[in-house]
């Protein structure tokens, strides 16, 4: 359901939203990106989990994790005004692990220095 939602993100929604025009990077590059890094990520967890074939923890549901996603966003939308797109986007991975749950202090780190390196190599 996650997979499908991404790939008509990609090929409807990002396509409608947004223009193809100018010069350099398309409006459209980045949302593409990463509803495509998403979408792969989705993918890629499903088939581990069909492989494994164990039982797998569950992340937390309903509203109570909604509310701590929209937090994460709000704080990603925060570092975004103050910090720039470097800073909205190491905020925002940290905010987001930790409200899925995440405690290895090594998952909260590394996935958010490599996406902001990413993002200051792309944007600076």
């Amino acid at each position: 359901m996650l997979t499908a939602a991404c790939f008509l993100a990609f090929i409807w929604l990002i396509p409608v939203q947004t223009s193809e025009g100018g010069i350099g990077l398309s409006p459209a590059f980045l949302p593409k990106l990463c509803v495509a890094a998403i979408g792969g990520l989705i993918a890629a967890d499903g088939v581990l989990r069909f492989v494994r074939r164990t039982p797998q923890p569950r992340y937390i549901g309903g509203w109570e994790a909604l509310f701590r996603l929209g937090v994460a966003a709000c704080l990603g939308a925060i570092a975004l005004h103050f910090g720039g797109i470097v800073g909205g986007v190491a905020v925002c991975c940290i905010a987001t692990a930790l409200a899925l749950g995440e405690k290895r202090l090594t998952y909260l780190i590394l996935p958010a220095l490599f996406c902001t390196t990413l993002f200051w190599l792309i944007f600076r």
